[in-house]
This record gives structure tokens, sequence and C-alpha cells, in this order.
């Protein structure tokens, strides 16, 4: 690396790897009292190119980051070897003698989404972020050389391998019939960010050539538009962001466990022929100032399709066993009088075969559904009706914290109203 390079480093204050054993013995002998008896070291970092004050650490139970805020004189001389060496530990020493430090410690547990970006061309360090619970979103800018395959894998295994995954779903919720599966994303998909489904098999042996995913994961569903990816696999969602000329791609993981609930949009008539799927997660992360959306940037996700390619209504199934358990009934075998379950079971494949809708209600052409596993609601769009896009957006019970009902007034105010709050942070 040139000069140029490493004063950007330590202008940037991009992590460097350095040797984990190393820095275990400095930390045990400097901090005796930190780690745990039985933890270890798996990578450890240090910020302004390697020589910086601070540092962050990935042992085999946290994510641990000491951050220091402040120098003492004593540090700024650097009077011994050994004042420097306590100076570049990741440590958040506070006031005016650098004394005061802070140690942050992340379980893997809390951590509900990460995701790892390669170095750019303008942009060129690599990019690390983790969405914990309870915290906002944790991010450590790397230098450019550094690998992040490892880490990829490290944290799949750590953060997601036997509890990230959710509900097994069924295995029939591939491509309508006459679909063109792997077709290539035309210009108008591409300018209208549509994507055309993907062969599973093909892509999961490509991102498990890539280390990308775990060897115990399968891919259930894929879908492309371009260079972008977004994956749903059977632990995680996986959303690939290939930016600029194509060298930095961003790998988003977010586990199933972080869903809350979604939607789905039929395709129109002439104009918005798409169709499209709204992902709603409780993650944290930085605030969105745009009007009508999300308070927080990472709560929804929106992904269209290109309806000729797409069975939105599989997507529908996959992502209602994921989210509410398994379909053990088949819709072939319930037998319900009540018109909405036979509406959503038969006409409009929207149920699971196990489900039952308890109560229905509607107001001129849109209905609200309360069903045993979810709350559905029904927005007909277009004028007076005719339009052929319908969102569907389900909200698990699970998801629902609180509610309040209201009596009807008198006079005026002759409604009676109900309020649900759910537990992620979007506006719809």
């Amino acid at each position: 690396m040139g000069v140029l390079g490493k004063a950007v480093d330590f202008v940037g204050c991009n992590s460097k790897l350095v040797d984990a054993r190393e820095f275990e013995s400095d930390i045990r002998s400097s901090d005796p009292r930190l780690l745990q008896a039985d933890e270890k070291v798996i990578f450890a970092f240090r910020d302004r190119g390697g020589k910086g004050r601070d540092s962050s650490m990935f042992t085999n139970k946290r994510y641990l980051i000491s951050k220091c805020d402040a120098r003492s004189i004593l540090h700024r001389l650097g009077k011994t070897a050994l004042t420097r060496h306590k100076s570049q530990r990741k440590e958040d020493k506070r006031g005016v003698t650098g004394k005061r430090i802070r140690y942050t410690s992340i379980p893997y547990t809390s951590i509900r989404a990460f995701s790892l970006e390669t170095p750019g061309d303008i942009d060129d360090d690599a990019e690390l972020k983790l969405y914990p619970r309870g915290k906002n979103r944790v991010k450590l800018d790397l230098v450019k050389s550094t690998d992040i395959v490892p880490l990829q894998n490290f944290l799949s295994d750590v953060v997601i391998r036997g509890k990230g995954a959710g509900h097994v779903a069924a295995d029939d919720y591939g491509p309508a019939p006459g679909t063109n599966v792997g077709s290539k994303t035309s210009f108008l998909d591409l300018l209208g960010s549509n994507y055309s489904q993907q062969d599973g098999a093909r892509v999961e042996q490509e991102l498990r050539a890539s280390r990308i995913i775990m060897d115990c994961e399968k891919v259930e569903l894929a879908f492309k538009c371009g260079r972008d990816s977004f994956i749903m696999t059977s632990h995680r969602v996986l959303k690939i962001d290939v930016q600029g000329l194509g060298r930095k791609v961003e790998y988003l993981s977010i586990l199933w466990a972080a869903l809350r609930g979604f939607s789905i949009e039929t395709a129109g008539n002439i104009i918005d022929r798409d169709s499209e799927l709204t992902l709603f997660f409780n993650l944290p992360d930085s605030e969105s100032a745009a009007e009508g959306s999300p308070r927080n940037s990472k709560t929804r996700m929106g992904i269209d399709f290109r309806s000729t390619n797409v069975d939105i209504f599989a997507v529908n199934r996959f992502i209602s066993d994921k989210l509410l358990g398994p379909d053990t009934v088949a819709a072939s075998q319930l037998v319900d009088a009540n018109d909405a379950n036979q509406k959503f079971h038969y006409e409009i494949p929207l149920l699971q075969g196990c489900e039952n809708v308890e109560l229905a209600f509607k107001g001129r052409r849109d209905m609200l559904l309360f069903t045993s596993k979810r709350i559905v609601v029904v927005d007909i769009q277009g004028f007076l009706g005719m339009g052929k896009k319908v969102e569907y957006l389900s909200v698990p019970w699970r998801t629902c914290t609180a509610f309040a009902v209201r009596s009807a007034g008198s006079w005026i105010d002759k409604d009676s109203e109900m309020c649900l709050w759910m537990d992620y942070d979007d506006v719809f």
C-alpha cells in the first residue's frame, strides 16, 4: 500500500485486521477482566489503518467495541511504548486525561441483520454493518485489502446458524406454468427495477461456490434485475446490490425473525404492469426524511416483479409459510361456508389451507380480515375499483403489540374505531 493509501486509511479511520492471538494476549495482559476465561478472539481490528487507538474484536461470544474519544497529554507525546500500546486499544477514553474507557458488547443473539460491502472504485474502503436489537446500527469501515468472505462466513455461523431460520416452507411456491424462469433483464425491466425469477438450484450453487451462504443453507426463491439479486433462503433474506462499475458489492443478510409483516400487490393495467412485494422489518438504521416513508430507512424493503415472470401468490404462500408456520391443511380439504373464507382460499389463493377467517369487514371496495394467524388489509386500487391492481397487506398476530377500541359518539362522530400498534416503525 502506498503512502497515499495509508494516509486515506488514517484520515478515514479505516480499520485494519491485526493478529487475533497477539491482540488477545495484549488485552488479557492490560485488561485481565475484560474477556471471559473461555472467550477467544477470532478477528481483531485497529482503526486508522492499524495505527490508531480504537479497536474492535469478534470473539466466540460477542462483538466488542472500545473507542477512544480523547488522548491524554502523555498519549500525545508518546512517553513510553507501553503508553502508546495502551492508547491503541479499542477503548472509549474520555476527559482530559483520556483514562475514561467505554467497552460496548453486542452479543450475537441480538443481531438481526448484517451487511458486508466490498471496496469500490471511488469509495475504496470495505464496510461492515450490524443491526442489533435495542441499539443503533453499528458500522465499521475497513481498509481496501480486507477480505470480507471470512467475515461473511463467520457472521453467518454465529448469527444465523441453528437459530435464525424461519419456519420450513412448502415446496409448491415455484413460478406459474409458462413463466420464463432465468430470462435476462430487458431494458424496460431494468428501467423499472423489475426483478425476474431465477433457477434456485443454479443460484444456490453460485452462492455456495463464492462462499456467501452456509453449507446447510438452501436457496428457496431467487430473483434478479440486471446485476442485483434478491434471494430468500432457508435461513435469511439476502439482498445483493452491485454498485458503480461493479467492483463495490453489498451483501445484506436479514434474519427471518426480523420480518414482521409483508404485503403483495398484483399487476395493474396499461402503465403499472408490475407486481410488488413489500417487506417490513424491525431493524435499527438511519432516519429517513422522505414524506410518507418510514422514519427508519431499513423498516421497509420493496421489490418490483415482472408480472409475466413471477407468480406473486406463490411468493405470498412462501412468505406466509415462513412467518406463520407451515400450512398443515391443503386448501381443497377446507370446507367453510363463510364468504370471505371461500373467496380467499379458492377464488384468490391468499390464505393458507389451515387458516380461517374469523372476522371480516368491508367498506365500499376494501376489506379487513381477522384470520386465525394474521390481519389482512385488502386495498383495491384504481378508479371505481376497475383497476386490476390490488394490495394485500399481511401482519402476523405476534407483530401486534397493543390495541384500542373506541365506541361511537353522538351527533357528528357516530362511527366506532379500532387502533392497532405494531412492533415495527412504519407509516402506511
